[in-house]
């Protein structure tokens, strides 16, 4: 009889992570404002308590600071709304590029 292993390495996933005092101008352009938590001080709680429970099923959340305004300019360069589904793509984007520097600067001699 053979052992399934257990992979001990946490897969990661990006949170996009946004200040509390550009909480308001979020809210302002998010096109799903209505699905978003009326304050920052709400929606850090909730984000904290989905980072436990993934953390649970061995999936580390890595917090990607965005900036209200460079998600802006990023969501209307490629014509997309502000949403959860750009937000997402957009900190997949950033992972993506900070993956890339830290690989350019370990590989550089």
């Amino acid at each position: 009889m053979t052992k399934k292993m257990v992979n001990l390495t946490p897969q990661v996933a990006g949170l996009c992570w946004i200040k509390a005092e550009q909480w308001s101008r979020l809210l302002e352009v998010a096109e799903d404002k209505a699905s978003l938590e009326a304050t920052w001080q709400e929606w850090e709680a909730k984000s904290l308590e989905m980072i436990e429970v993934f953390a649970t099923r061995n999936i580390l959340i890595e917090k990607i600071a965005v900036d209200v305004e460079d998600l802006i300019n990023w969501c209307q360069e490629r014509e997309k709304p502000v949403s959860a589904a750009t937000r997402a793509e957009y900190v997949t984007a950033l992972m993506m590029e900070q993956k890339k520097l830290h690989n350019e600067k370990t590989t550089c001699h």
